[in-house]
């Protein structure tokens, strides 16, 4: 039997402050503006958490605006971002979602999404070609301060050998889960601490449980 809501509630702010003590909520370089970290979040996509900020940071550089960047021809933003890992994937997509935008907006930004709802802006984020719910979160979080939790494979690691979702809960279902157990003041902190935690500690294979 899972344990009651409150109960796991309480858990959770226990974990968020906990970790937050040992990781003190880092940012991580992300953007103000909510197209620049849509990038951003699409180039950190499988990859290290180093590499894919020098790709952007040299993708910024030569090409100053996304207008640029959209059109780049594929081979030429494959090769401009091709340390970053998996480029064949990730130029084309970015190339949709800039053509997408800019068929929607009529110019290449997203600051109509300042005032929608947040599931209004995690709707049409979705939409995007490549654009899942983790992604749409983290622009929601970092870029529009939204309550909301982004749940990658290592923040659900976590979670879960912390018993805070309910066992058996499916993966896609692990934003609404966790969503429902930490706080909203607390979530920012509990994702960005949880991630360094699983990459430090709560490892997939071989974790330092003992030092946890």
């Amino acid at each position: 039997m899972a344990p009651p809501l409150a109960q796991l509630q309480r858990k959770a702010r226990r974990v968020a402050e906990h970790l937050h003590r040992l990781y003190g909520s880092p940012r991580h370089d992300n953007k103000e503006d909510p197209l620049d970290e849509l990038i951003f979040i699409v180039l950190s996509q499988m990859t290290t958490h180093h590499s894919y900020r020098r790709v952007y940071d040299r993708l910024r550089a030569k090409t100053r605006t996304w207008d640029a960047v959209r059109c780049l021809s594929a081979a030429r933003l494959i090769r401009l971002i091709k340390s970053a890992g998996l480029s064949h994937q990730k130029g084309p997509r970015i190339k949709a979602v800039l053509d997408r935008i800019r068929t929607d907006y009529g110019a290449l930004s997203l600051a109509a999404l300042h005032s929608m709802t947040t599931s209004e802006v995690q709707n049409y984020l979705c939409s995007l070609p490549g654009v899942g719910v983790k992604t749409a979160k983290c622009v929601l979080m970092y870029s529009l301060r939204r309550p909301v939790l982004p749940v990658d494979t290592h923040v659900a690691r976590v979670a879960t050998r912390l018993g805070l979702p309910p066992p058996g809960t499916p993966a896609r279902h692990q934003h609404e889960a966790l969503e429902r157990v930490v706080p909203t003041t607390a979530r920012y902190r509990f994702h960005v601490n949880a991630l360094a935690h699983g990459r430090i500690i709560c490892k997939s294979k071989a974790p330092s449980c003992g030092s946890c």
